[in-house]
């Protein structure tokens, strides 16, 4: 699991849901650019990826992703505040599998992985 996400509040909370639920192979980068560069040698299950981040933001890191150049993770669930409806559609036909709305609960979280 690679989890993508400059708050490193948020970024604590989700790696304390996933112990919970048992996932404790867990990598995590504060930004896209490490996201990307992590990809590049390392293959993961689940990208757990913010959009709203420095440097390299989600949405650059989705269409990177799409290049081949990089190990796509099996499914990529993107996690924002501030997506709105309308760019759902076109976060998908970015490449990513799933959103995931913040704040999200535990509950939340374990479905979405499901």
């Amino acid at each position: 699991m690679l989890i993508a996400e400059d708050d490193a509040a948020t970024r604590d909370a989700v790696v304390a849901m996933l112990e919970e639920l048992g996932i404790t192979d867990v990598v995590t980068v504060f930004n896209g650019e490490q996201a990307l560069e992590t990809l590049r040698d390392h293959k993961f299950e689940f990208l757990l990826l913010d959009l709203m981040m420095p440097k390299v933001d989600g949405y650059e890191v989705l269409k990177e992703l799409r290049t081949g150049t990089y190990e796509r993770p099996g499914k990529i669930i993107v996690m924002s505040a501030h997506a709105q409806p309308a760019e759902l559609d076109g976060l998908m036909a970015l490449g990513a599998d799933a959103f995931m709305p913040k704040p999200f609960t535990l509950t939340d979280l374990e479905e979405i992985l499901a």
